[in-house]
């Protein structure tokens, strides 16, 4: 079960879960957009059984607080760095999903030395990036961006963000209760959307440059990806291997966009050889 904790970083009061053996390979790990870090509560347990975990709701995401200049992927990342200070990891491998793919990317570019590996999947790394239609005009037009936070249409898109959320992001798993109801809350929360609407907006001037250092990045990185992911196609897969020198590519025919979750065991196993390939420590035992 995940317990969840508070951590204070650069005035953002972050909600994270841990679990801190102190003798494993520690993984971070990012939430998903439009969801939590309840997005890791299927596999919490099983991911427990062989690493040190610290799972982080982004600022401005999830349950943890934050606007205005750090709702881009670049600042992000340099929060990010600064949690991984406060808990005293000096390296570990990345998890970033969704709208942690550009952030993970970062920081890889940035501070390479405190990464072991990265596992990004089912987002964005590159400009232009493939979408679907209504991702695609968020991240290009500041009109629909206005709209998007004003009545009636907010209401609407809450209500699309939550069902993305909770099936359409799906092939075929289903969220546990607690987590559609916090999800719900997320959605719900008009800081919150106004917040994620922010951070997409933000693509157009970050991904460009995040992309000229994708040729440059040594740290080893694994792409996941949901062959049904119909928000981020996995195209953008593509892309991110033939940009990243140090990476390979996996795609589960069985997963949609939060394709950890739809792929489950399977993603489980894929993300543990990663880590032994890039860990001196064997995790077969």
């Amino acid at each position: 079960m995940m317990h969840f904790e508070r951590q204070t970083v650069d005035d953002y009061d972050l909600r994270i879960a841990r679990v801190d053996n102190g003798d494993r390979p520690t993984v971070v790990m990012t939430n998903a957009f439009p969801q939590s870090i309840r997005c890791w509560e299927s596999l919490w347990e099983r991911l427990a059984d062989h690493f040190d975990l610290l799972a982080v709701d982004l600022p401005g995401f999830g349950k943890s607080t934050g606007s205005g200049p750090v709702m881009r992927p670049s600042a992000q990342a340099d929060v990010l760095v600064r949690l991984m200070d406060a808990y005293g990891l000096d390296e570990a491998f990345l998890i970033g999903p969704d709208i942690g793919v550009p952030i993970a990317l970062w920081v890889a570019s940035r501070h390479p030395e405190r990464l072991l590996g990265v596992n990004i999947y089912d987002g964005p790394g590159t400009w232009p990036s493939d979408f679907d239609p209504a991702l695609r005009a968020a991240t290009r037009s500041r009109v629909v961006r206005w709209l998007a936070t004003r009545r009636p249409i907010r209401r609407q898109l809450m209500r699309q963000n939550l069902n993305a959320a909770t099936a359409a992001g799906y092939h075929h798993f289903t969220p546990s209760a607690a987590a559609v109801e916090e999800y719900r809350t997320i959605c719900f929360d008009p800081e919150k959307h106004r917040n994620a609407f922010d951070f997409l907006g933000s693509y157009a001037a970050e991904l460009p440059v995040l992309e000229k250092h994708l040729p440059s990045i040594t740290v080893p990185v694994l792409i996941t990806w949901g062959a049904h992911d119909e928000f981020v196609p996995p195209s953008n897969a593509e892309r991110l291997h033939s940009a990243l020198p140090n990476s390979e590519l996996t795609v589960f025919d069985d997963a949609g966009h939060f394709s950890h979750e739809d792929a489950d065991d399977e993603w489980l196993r894929r993300f543990r050889t990663f880590v032994e390939t890039y860990h001196p420590r064997n995790l077969r035992t």
